[in-house]
C-alpha cells in the first residue's frame, strides 16, 4: 500500500493542544515523495529526511512528515511534527491484535504508515490507549489501528534539538563540594596535578541524585560521602559510614546514586592498580 497523507498527531498526555513542528531537508520529489504523516528517518550521512522502509532504521533519528513533498518538488526544507514528549500518535497496524497499554511496536519494511508488533526488544513506540479493553471480562477487541507514545530516544528533534542525552561535564582541580545543580554531572580531574577530594551534597538531594566521577589526570581523585551516617557501597561491601574512597588511574570511575540513606555504586571500574581504594 502507497503512503496517503495522514494527521496522525492525537493528543498529548501532558496538555500540549497541537504538535511541534520544524523544518527538516528533503530531496527533490522527483527523486522522493513524501506523504503527510509519513515516519521518516534522518540519514545523517546525506543529511536529509526520507520515509522509513527498513525495521533496522530505528538506528537513525525520527520524524513525522507534517506536509506533503510533490513529485514534482524541487529539493527544499518542509515541515515535519517532532517527536515529544507525551505525544501520542495514531498508526495502522501491520497485522491485526489483541493490542495491551505497553504493547511494544517497531517499524516496518513495507509502509511508513504501519507499525508492528516488536518481538526483539528494539520498540520504536508503545500502544497507550485502552479503547479496546472490554467493559466486563479478559479478552481485549482486536485492533488494526493503534495509538501510541514513541520512545523519545529515537527522535530527531530530541536528539538534535533538545539534545536530552548531553550531561554536565565538569573538570576539578581542587576540592569541590557537589551541589543540588550537579545532578547526573561527569565530574573529572582532568588537569590535576595533585589530589582532588569531592564531597558529597551538604543539603537534602532527593532520592535517585546521581554523578559520574571520572578519572582524567594520574591523581588520586576521592569521594567523602556525605552525611558522615552515609555509607558508599563499592568494592564488594557496605563502607563504614563517612569513610571516603577514591581512584587513581585513568578512565577509573564510579558511578554513585543516592538512596536516600546510602551513596550506591551503581557501575564502577579500576585500571592498572586493579582495586578501588577504601578509607580505613
Amino acid at each position: 500500500m502507497a503512503a496517503v497523507n495522514k494527521y496522525p498527531w492525537v493528543r498529548n498526555l501532558f496538555g500540549r493542544t497541537k504538535p511541534y513542528t520544524f523544518m527538516g531537508l528533503v530531496q527533490a520529489g522527483d527523486t522522493q515523495e513524501i506523504k503527510m504523516g509519513e515516519i521518516c528517518e534522518y540519514n545523517g550521512t546525506a543529511t536529509y529526511f526520507s520515509p522509513v522502509d527498513a525495521v533496522a532504521d530505528r538506528c537513525y533519528s525520527l520524524a513525522i512528515a507534517a506536509e506533503e513533498q510533490k513529485a514534482g518538488a524541487a529539493s527544499r526544507y518542509m515541515k515535519f511534527f517532532g517527536i515529544l514528549p507525551g505525544d501520542v500518535w495514531e498508526f495502522e497496524l501491520a497485522s491485526a491484535a489483541q493490542v495491551s497499554i505497553g504493547y511494544a511496536l517497531e517499524l516496518t519494511a513495507s509502509n511508513s504508515q504501519k507499525l508492528t508488533y516488536d518481538a526483539d526488544g528494539d520498540a520504536v513506540a508503545f500502544a497507550i490507549d485502552n479503547g479496546n479493553y472490554p467493559e466486563k471480562g479478559t479478552t481485549l477487541t482486536s485492533i488494526s489501528y493503534v495509538q501510541c507514545v514513541f520512545n523519545t530516544q529515537f527522535s530527531y528533534i530530541m536528539q538534535i534539538g533538545f539534545q536530552q542525552n548531553q550531561r554536565k561535564v565538569m573538570a576539578k582541580t581542587a576540592a569541590y563540594t557537589i551541589t543540588p545543580e550537579d545532578n547526573g554531572a561527569i565530574i573529572t580531574n582532568k588537569g590535576a596535578t595533585g589530589s582532588v577530594t569531592l564531597t558529597g551534597p551538604s543539603g537534602t538531594v532527593p532520592v535517585g541524585f546521581n554523578f559520574h566521577m571520572a578519572v582524567m589526570a594520574d591523581q588520586a581523585f576521592v569521594f567523602d560521602p556525605k552525611p558522615d551516617t552515609a555509607s558508599v557501597y563499592v568494592a564488594g561491601a557496605a563502607q563504614t559510614a563517612g569513610k571516603y574512597i577514591s581512584v587513581t588511574d585513568i578512565a577509573d570511575f564510579v558511578e554513585l546514586v543516592w538512596d536516600g540513606t546510602d551513596w550506591l555504586a551503581i557501575a564502577s571500574i579500576s585500571g592498572a592498580d586493579g582495586d578501588i581504594s577504601v578509607e580505613t
